[in-house]
């Protein structure tokens, strides 16, 4: 069995200090792998049903972006895998996420992975002025 190190860049895990310490100690546990999630926006009294029960977290959580919260990561370990927990691809140009990812795997040593999704809010769609 293979376990996963979740929330790298959200709540208390977007501080510089506390990617650097974390990273390298799941490493040298043996963690297989880090992941960020992604959100760009939270709406306050959002209309759309999170489709997973009750919405963890509030509206405050900060939250990195995770390509560049992995990025970070990846600088201040060598193993472990990195993955995005996950990345709401039509919120992005597919051409220009093309492009980070594969930068992001490069730099990573091929450790990245990227864990897709569709997103669910409505209002961070609408937020991002996409249909």
């Amino acid at each position: 069995m293979r376990i996963g190190l979740a929330m790298i860049g959200a709540a208390g895990g977007v501080e510089p200090q506390a990617i650097k310490a974390i990273a390298p100690c799941a490493e040298r546990l043996n963690f297989a792998s880090l992941w960020s999630p992604e959100h760009v926006v939270f709406i306050e009294g959002h209309r759309s049903r999170y489709p997973y029960g009750p919405m963890p977290g509030n509206i405050d959580l900060p939250l990195f972006n995770p390509l560049v919260a992995l990025a970070y990561a990846a600088a201040v370990t060598d193993r472990i895998k990195l993955a995005t927990g996950v990345c709401l691809v039509p919120q992005h140009n597919p051409l220009i996420l093309g492009k980070e990812v594969a930068s992001l795997d490069q730099l990573s040593g091929g450790r990245f992975m990227l864990g897709v999704g569709i997103g669910w809010q409505v209002e961070e769609f609408e937020a991002l002025g996409i249909p």
